[in-house]
C-alpha cells in the first residue's frame, strides 16, 4: 500500500497543480472580458481626443482592482469615426502568471480579450 501512495502522490500533485493553472488561465480571461468591456463604455463617453487614454487607464485600473496575475499586460485602444456610428474597440493581451506552478513547468500562456462600443453621440461635453 505504502508502495503504491509513494507512486501516486506525485502524480496527485501534478494533477492539483495542473487544475490550479486551469483555474487561473480561466478567471483572468473573465477579468479580462471584463476590463475591456468596461475600459470600451468609459471610452465611448468622453471627447474623442481622450478616448485613448481613458481606455487604457481604466482597462489598467480595472486589472489592477480585480488583481488579475499578468506579467505582462498589452493594452490597445483603436477609435473608429470614420464609420456611422464610430467606435471605440478596446483589446487587451495578458500574459498570464506562473507563479507557484514550478513543478507544473508551464509553459507562458497569453490570454486575450476585446470588447467594441458605439460612441456615444449624445454625450454632454462633445
Amino acid at each position: 500500500m505504502s508502495v503504491e501512495a509513494v507512486l501516486l502522490a506525485p502524480l496527485l500533485v501534478m494533477l492539483v497543480l495542473f487544475v490550479v493553472h486551469l483555474g487561473r488561465l480561466g478567471t483572468t480571461h473573465l477579468g479580462l472580458v471584463t476590463a475591456a468591456d468596461q475600459a470600451a463604455r468609459a471610452a465611448s463617453l468622453v471627447r474623442p481626443q481622450l478616448m485613448s487614454s481613458v481606455g487604457e487607464s481604466v482597462a489598467r485600473q480595472q486589472i489592477t482592482r480585480n488583481e488579475i496575475p499578468c506579467e505582462s499586460l498589452d493594452v490597445g485602444v483603436r477609435v473608429a469615426q470614420e464609420t456611422d456610428p464610430g467606435t471605440v474597440s478596446v483589446t487587451l493581451s495578458c500574459r498570464v502568471s506562473r507563479e507557484g506552478l514550478g513543478l507544473l513547468l508551464p509553459v507562458a500562456r497569453t490570454v486575450q480579450a476585446s470588447s467594441s462600443e458605439v460612441i456615444d453621440r449624445w454625450r454632454v461635453d462633445s
